[in-house]
């Protein structure tokens, strides 16, 4: 029998991991705007339970406040003529059974706890609320909003984006958090800022009850910090100005004499840092953060130009599309007002429901799957779903001219906190998925169906490109070269959203049913 239940709790135990794993994978509520939304009808259920329990306490509270009146009102009678009181044989007989009865309720009253209901009302929910690989995440894109934008994160704290104020800012709690999770990935440098940060907010504020947090555990953690940065001094003017609070503290005298002792001895406590790129403070800004922070030169090109094109089909004889010629190697182009609002609107409310976290086509795993580099949620339509899927692909084929049988479906996308996708290739350049049958990739069509306040750019780092979005525009590029071999010029990443949601909708063209409309060249 024992050892039946415990077969019971395991299989619990596992249902439970399982339910969690599940729902890190199809929750990943920052990778997505319109994922996010939900979590703020959530958290307005989460204070009506709040506000329930105030009121609960507040009801206890008047009934005890109304109950100390009359008590004191009938034990100041009594005390006043004590003699006279107690020898009346009713007084006594009341206070009698108020002291061996009443007390008692009184004590199981008290021990009565309020809020039990509330507090199942929010275990309840915990399914749906975010996760610690959630907060991971969170981190993980305000951090790279910062580093690829090259933010100050004293800046960031008291919502300075990118020289704009907004009205908003972060809590030591927020701080502290960053600063936790940047130290466990090894990010030291970012630790140490967000932790300094974290001190700053704690002279000025004050954390209301129950959320507290001690200046000196603060302290320590910023000590440990610099300590692993190789910054023994100022580990140990940390930790002097942490004494002086706590003069006593045996963990922190204990820190002292760590400090002091490898100062002398001049041991290192320096850690190795990651090669990530952004874990250098001081390095200079990459092709691909240039980009986006818009740093690259204006095209000179004379042959770049704009104008009606109404030759790529028969259709735009009648209905003519504008077109930004952007680039020539690889030919890029930018469609202007070619998705109404209505349509937009339409494709977001298509979408939604089905948003899935975006993964990305492994080679070596012959698999999609979800990876860092790959921040947003996904809804894919097939070409027939109704008859806007139906317009839009024969728009595409208008811009584009190409058949698009055998091409892949709709994508529909949206871009949550940081939201961005690295740089990558849209070919495959290999035969171990579905291009063995239709083709690479021989274009990409990707329509913008939102304006992004800041940030959400598509770079092309190798030629110096970057396309801001613009509601209702499309770009289209070839990914092959006209011998269709891949063209590694068409290397391109989207840029962290900074402020904003960003909705876009993309598609594939494969290259196998254009052998008519553009023929393999030789080299």
């Amino acid at each position: 029998m024992a050892s039946f239940k415990w077969l019971i709790s395991l299989m619990l135990l596992t249902c439970q991991v399982l339910r969690q794993v599940h729902s890190v994978e199809e929750a990943s509520h920052c990778t997505s705007v319109a994922g996010m939304v939900k979590l703020l009808e959530l958290e307005d259920q989460l204070i009506q339970n709040l506000e329930d329990y105030a009121d609960e306490l507040e009801k206890k509270l008047d009934t005890v406040r109304r109950s100390i009146d009359s008590l004191r009102l009938e034990n100041q009678k009594a005390r006043s003529t004590t003699v006279d009181y107690l020898s009346n044989p009713l007084n006594s007989f009341s206070l009698i059974r108020r002291m061996n009865r009443d007390w008692l309720i009184w004590q199981l009253y008290m021990e009565d706890q309020v809020g039990l209901t509330q507090a199942d009302k929010i275990q309840s929910l915990r399914e749906e609320m975010p996760t610690s690989t959630d907060v991971e995440e969170a981190v993980s894109a305000l951090d790279r909003i910062q580093v690829t934008y090259g933010l100050k994160v004293e800046d960031i704290a008291k919502g300075l984006l990118n020289g704009n104020q907004y009205p908003v800012s972060l809590t030591a709690l927020d701080s502290y958090a960053m600063a936790q999770i940047l130290f466990d990935q090894g990010r030291l440098y970012g630790a140490s800022r967000w932790i300094y940060q974290t001190l700053t907010w704690m002279e000025n504020f004050k954390l209301a009850e129950p959320f507290l947090l001690a200046k000196d555990e603060v302290r320590t953690f910023y000590a440990e910090t610099l300590l692993k940065l190789n910054q023994k001094a100022d580990a140990l003017k940390v930790v002097n100005i942490a004494l002086t609070d706590k003069p006593h503290d045996i963990k922190l005298l204990v820190k002292k004499m760590e400090i002091e002792a490898l100062i002398r001895t001049g041991t290192s406590n320096q850690q190795p840092q990651p090669t990530n790129p952004l874990s250098n403070p001081n390095s200079h800004p990459t092709l691909y953060e240039m980009g986006c922070r818009g740093m690259y030169p204006p095209s000179t090109d004379s042959k770049l130009l704009c104008r009606y094109n109404s030759t790529t089909t028969p259709f735009l004889t009648l209905a003519p599309l504008k077109m930004e010629v952007v680039g020539l190697n690889p030919y890029m182009v930018i469609y202007h007002d070619v998705l109404s609002t209505a349509e937009i609107e339409e494709m977001k409310e298509m979408a939604t429901p089905s948003l899935k976290r975006a993964t990305v086509f492994k080679a070596s795993e012959g698999k999609n799957t979800v990876v860092k580099t790959r921040t947003s949620k996904v809804a894919w339509f097939p070409d027939s779903y109704n008859s806007l899927t139906l317009r839009l692909n024969a728009r595409i084929n208008d811009m584009t001219g190409f058949d698009l049988s055998g091409s892949e479906m709709l994508q529909l996308m949206n871009y949550g906190l940081g939201g961005h996708y690295d740089r990558h290739y849209d070919f495959f350049n290999t035969t171990q998925n579905s291009s063995a049958l239709t083709g690479d990739r021989i274009a990409t069509v990707l329509f913008y169906m939102s304006d992004v306040e800041q940030g959400g750019a598509t770079v092309f780092p190798t030629i110096h490109k970057t396309v801001y979005p613009q509601r209702g525009s499309a770009i289209m590029w070839y990914n092959l070269k006209d011998d269709g071999e891949p063209d590694e010029l068409t290397l391109h990443a989207a840029c962290p959203v900074l402020v904003g949601s960003k909705w876009v909708c993309n598609k594939w063209i494969r290259e196998r049913a254009q052998f008519r409309s553009r023929p393999c060249l030789k080299k």
